[in-house]
């Protein structure tokens, strides 16, 4: 992928974020007033980190205030003058983005994130979500407690590198007690590779280590406090099963799905017939697999979400040639696509998870389609799987639009008061930090063929000003743009940010502690959707194919496959006005 110009960008911004237009009408009324605005708050928390090798203690303040003007902003600084790095601008936006989800807060406030050292590392974002949520909830943070870890939309605690190194910067500094890490790593490998025991390294220093998988967890053991359970549940360990959403659509749709599944396997058996990439075939034969288990247990829309990625896949498997004159008609289609749904805003609950799913797969194709063409002219290999997947995602959008003429309006009420103009800029700005720290460290490096997470990405970032050109001034379609781009941003980053597992750790039931946090709080965003009356099935296939993909396979990072139908439940929340008591 050719890096975007970050570090020019970096600069520009003078290390401040400031996002416009964010009065979302939802709240719970945190902050200290009535209408949930803050009357003005602050905490500190530590922040560990490393740099160079070697690990350090740093401090963040945080202060939240309600905004000028009812536009969210978010000021990011370092007592440093060279800017702050793209991946702590990516954990603060994502952190802040992850607190807004969870808790359907309004997130018009002027935030202000000081650290007083360069900070180059998505260890920062746990700590950085459990001090966004003290805030909302009024609690202090207990002095000696510290958190290293990453966080996801859905609140995950995820995995970072140098944790033998921050804890020895722990020990140094003094002044902790309790260092909390990600879940499943208590032995975690030193900047040699070397696999160190956690718990023997803290004590030499009188700390002890606890894991946490969730930024619920961890803000219990940093405040005293519990967060609400029904916002915040705890999930086990690694339940059998997982939670499913409840009252499932697949009576009430009538088989409508049936055609659109038919029709996604048929296009994935039929690039199978001529794949010459073995890894990407097997991969899409296993989504096959997933279609037709999930079609016999009559989740026609788990089904279908799951023949549309077999077929996506495949599609690339079999791409050894192209027809420009195709991957032109296809971008001309997808706009067109694009255009129907400007004029076409959806009028219930129903209608708009259908419109998530066209606007998304049309959006793919139109991006990749794009970014196939330039790539195609300088050369580049990738550009065969942007064409090959362009053309599969606008096959789905066309599918989507049969499923929406035969599922009707549906039901569910939107809100008129709803902001969708402040979710969707805080939403698209959230994905361009995501993209911005997932560039710096690619590089200059093409963008690999075959691998679709990448190249999804970088179509979407270089098609972005014409996206939101399409948008102009629709509220929805700006919303459902910036849903899809901060989907595709989040699971290449979670993937870039893997972090190594030492020899003889097995990583699987910490996997499946991140699976199962991912999948409680999804189902709850789906059943708060079910209980505003709707049955919205394409949220609900993305997540029973989600879950299905990610207990068939339960390896690091796959809980990032929450983040599309977590996303599109929060989005779908906020439009239809669902407030959390």
């Amino acid at each position: 992928m050719r890096a975007r110009a970050i570090a020019a960008t970096a600069l520009a911004l003078a290390c401040t974020l400031v996002l416009a237009g964010c009065d979302l009408g939802f709240s719970l009324g945190f902050g200290g007033k009535s209408d949930g605005h803050f009357e003005g708050s602050e905490l500190t928390v530590p922040v560990l980190y490393v740099s160079g090798g070697k690990g350090g203690v740093a401090s963040q303040r945080i202060t939240a205030e309600a905004a000028d003007g009812g536009d969210l902003r978010i000021d990011i600084t370092e007592n440093d003058v060279s800017g702050v790095a793209p991946v702590t601008q990516s954990a603060t936006w994502t952190a802040v983005t992850a607190a807004t989800l969870l808790t359907g807060a309004r997130p018009d406030t002027a935030y202000t994130f000081g650290f007083d050292a360069r900070i180059n590392t998505p260890a920062a974002g746990a700590v950085t979500a459990v001090g966004v949520l003290a805030l909302y909830y009024g609690t202090e943070v207990q002095p000696g407690v510290a958190l290293a870890g990453g966080v996801t939309p859905f609140g995950t605690v995820s995995p970072v590198a140098g944790l033998p190194e921050q804890v020895a910067a722990a020990i140094e500094a003094g002044g902790i007690d309790t260092i909390l890490v990600p879940a499943g790593q208590r032995i975690a490998a030193d900047a040699e590779g070397r696999p160190v025991d956690l718990d023997q390294v803290a004590a030499t220093g009188g700390m002890t280590i606890t894991e946490v998988a969730d930024v619920a967890s961890a803000y219990a053991i940093m405040t005293g406090e519990d967060l609400p359970e029904a916002i915040f549940p705890t999930p086990a360990a690694s339940p059998t099963p997982l939670p499913t959403a409840t009252e499932s659509p697949v009576e009430a749709n009538g088989g409508a799905f049936d055609t659109a599944v038919d029709s996604a396997l048929s296009r994935a058996e039929a690039s199978l017939a001529t794949a010459t990439d073995a890894t990407l075939a097997d991969r899409s034969r296993a989504a096959v697999d997933r279609a037709r288990a999930l079609r016999e247990a009559g989740d026609e829309s788990g089904a279908f979400a799951a023949a549309a990625s077999a077929a996506d896949i495949a599609a690339v498997a079999a791409g050894s040639d192209v027809d420009e004159a195709a991957v032109d008609a296809t971008r001309a289609d997808a706009e067109e696509l694009l255009a129907d749904a400007a004029q076409n805003a959806p009028g219930t609950l129903d209608a708009a998870d259908v419109s998530l799913e066209v606007v998304g797969a049309a959006a793919d194709a139109y991006a990749l389609a794009a970014y196939a063409q330039s790539a195609l002219a300088d050369g580049e290999e990738a550009g065969l799987t942007a064409a090959a997947l362009a053309q599969s995602s606008l096959a789905r959008a066309r599918e989507g639009i049969a499923l929406r003429d035969a599922l009707g309006e549906g039901a569910g009420d939107l809100s008129r008061d709803a902001d969708l103009d402040g979710l969707g800029s805080l939403l698209r700005r959230a994905a361009i930090a995501a993209t911005d720290a997932y560039a710096s460290r690619a590089g200059e490096a093409p963008v690999r063929a075959g691998d679709l997470l990448a190249v999804r990405l970088a179509a979407f970032d270089a098609a972005r000003e014409d996206l939101e050109a399409f948008a102009d001034d629709d509220a929805w379609l700006g919303l459902a743009l910036a849903t899809t781009s901060f989907a595709r941003a989040i699971p290449p980053l979670i993937a870039q940010q893997s972090v190594r597992v030492p020899d003889g750790v097995d990583p699987t039931a910490a996997v499946r502690q991140r699976i199962a946090v991912g999948d409680e709080y999804a189902v709850r965003a789906v059943d708060a959707l079910a209980d505003a009356g709707a049955e919205v099935p394409f949220v609900r296939g993305a997540l029973s194919d989600a879950t299905a993909t990610a207990t068939a396979a339960p390896a690091p990072g796959a809980s990032a496959v929450y983040a599309t139908p977590f996303l599109r439940a929060r989005v779908l929340a906020f439009a239809a006005g669902v407030e959390r008591e």
